[in-house]
């Protein structure tokens, strides 16, 4: 059993519109790890859709090759095809609910169309119900539900017949932020339960945070970025990582900030510094390190802290005042502990690495 569940090798696909050519994907390259929660992130028109329709060949690319648990899906037709979809689940923005049919009849509709008796579809209806929720909610159609209530029926009816993925196309974007974080939290649930893997499609950096193991950003129908999550967002190679990450951690200094008194800066006496933190450097008592360490006195003006799943991050701006050459080698030793050290005190600000 290999470790991708999913491959893209050079997939470009072209829509021909009144004589204009659209590039949605440009020789895009990825891999999803089997169990994974994988986030497709980006603005709109940059190719996500089109990326996620195309492991189910709802999209069918126009070069490369998508494979499927080790199948090229973009070859297959007729019964072949029918199959490999049957190991691929999908839910979506607007939820594709059958308004005709019950909670119940939802629920059963990929299994009656692949034939399973009828007994045993009631068995597994009763039990994705439960599984979502909504075991009181059998008998009540999609206009007697709410928004996530609908969701949840959609997430039911993509499991039913037991897929190896699910595909989800901007699952929550329709949904207010209470109702999205308790269907994130049942993907969560489904993905840990089943070990399925669940790749997902947004334009909001939280869901990202929330829940993804890895992440994609597109721009343009190109990947400018990829990797686990906590890594993109330690060190953020590309501009469009950089915006998508800022919002997510509100991290844009107040302007205020970012205006030192001149005069103090000048003469060495002082510096106004954010530090970003992610993962367990977060529980480490810095600040207090440096006020022992290089008798400083250390003003906080700013901070906030956050988490992607269950690692901490997020930043503190910092006012150092004391001695130049102590400020120099706090800031130094601040990167050496694979702290982000960023002076703002100019409008032009100089940064430290973290030591690697």
């Amino acid at each position: 059993m290999t470790q991708e569940i999913i491959e893209f090798q050079q997939v470009t696909k072209v829509y021909r519109q009144k004589g204009a050519e659209v590039v949605a994907l440009r020789d895009v390259n990825l891999t999803v790890a089997r169990g994974e929660i994988f986030g497709i992130i980006g603005l709109s028109g940059a190719g996500k859709s089109t990326l996620l329709r195309s492991i189910n060949r709802l999209e069918v690319p126009q070069s490369g090759r998508v494979l499927v648990d080790g199948s090229d899906i973009t070859g297959l037709s007729g019964p072949a095809l029918r199959q490999a979809r049957r190991k691929i689940g999908m839910i979506f923005q607007h939820f594709n609910l059958l308004a005709s049919r019950t909670v119940r009849g939802n629920i059963a509709f990929p299994l009656e169309i692949a034939k399973v008796a009828p007994a045993a579809i009631e068995r597994r209806v009763r039990e994705l119900a439960q599984l979502v929720g909504l075991a009181d909610k059998l008998d009540a159609y999609p206009a007697q539900l709410s928004g996530g209530q609908k969701q949840r029926v959609g997430i039911a009816r993509a499991l039913a017949n037991q897929p190896e993925i699910l595909l989800c196309d901007e699952a929550t974007s329709a949904l207010d932020p209470q109702t999205t974080q308790s269907i994130l939290e049942l993907l969560r649930d489904v993905n840990r339960r089943f070990g399925l893997t669940i790749v997902l499609i947004t334009h909001q950096i939280e869901v990202i945070k929330a829940i993804c193991d890895s992440v994609a950003m597109m721009e343009d129908g190109r990947v400018v970025e990829h990797g686990p999550v906590v890594e993109v967002f330690a060190q953020p190679r590309t501009a469009t990582a950089h915006r998508f990450i800022e919002s997510a951690l509100h991290g844009e200094v107040p302007a205020g900030l970012r205006l030192a008194e001149p005069g103090r800066m000048a003469a060495g006496a002082g510096r106004r510094v954010r530090i970003s933190f992610l993962g367990e450097v977060a529980r480490q008592p810095i600040i207090a390190a440096l006020i022992r360490r290089f008798d400083l006195n250390v003003n906080i003006l700013y901070a906030n802290l956050d988490f992607i799943k269950d690692t901490p991050f997020g930043s503190l701006i910092v006012e150092l005042t004391g001695a130049e050459d102590s400020i120099e080698k706090s800031l130094q030793y601040l990167a050496d502990q694979g702290l982000r050290i960023e002076v703002i005190a100019d409008v032009e600000p100089a940064a430290l690495e973290p030591a690697r």
